[in-house]
């Protein structure tokens, strides 16, 4: 969930104004919030295929995950308390570099690793299910501004 103002802690999720499931596009307005003063709509940071989790009456916090944009062929990341599937290599070849889309991120983290000329798919997440957040292409930034 964006953060929607200094004085906003959370909210509850209204309703989704998109299907799970579904293929949205950058800047759509995917689900409706309600705050103590006002109802905001949450736009998707990125295209892709949406991957609802909160549940509509939940209440949400700042910055807490309500859903997923997926590429497809994602899989979304297990819930709590779900098992973390696993698979079975039965040939071990390098794995392909993945593009910026196929990396796993927050919206915050695109937007500052794009600002900061920082390649996503150099960085290893540190969030839910190894997403990559704010704090890591922070940590590459600082990392990068003291490299000689």
């Amino acid at each position: 969930m964006p953060n929607m103002g200094m004085y906003t802690v959370e909210g509850t999720l209204a309703k989704w104004l998109r299907p799970s499931g579904e293929n949205v596009t950058l800047g759509e307005p995917v689900a409706e919030i309600e705050a103590e003063k006002a109802t905001f709509e949450v736009e998707a940071p990125v295209p892709g295929i949406l991957h609802q989790t909160a549940k509509v009456g939940s209440k949400v916090v700042i910055e807490g995950i309500i859903g997923y944009i997926l590429v497809p062929g994602e899989a979304p990341p297990p819930g709590p308390g779900e098992p973390v599937p696993t698979a079975t290599i039965t040939k071990t070849s390098p794995k392909p570099k993945p593009t910026a889309l196929e990396v796993r991120a927050s919206p915050i983290a695109r937007r500052l690793a794009a600002e900061h000329s920082i390649d996503l798919a150099s960085i290893t997440g540190s969030g839910p299910g190894g997403r990559i957040v704010e704090a890591d292409v922070l940590a590459a930034v600082k990392q990068r501004d003291i490299a000689p």
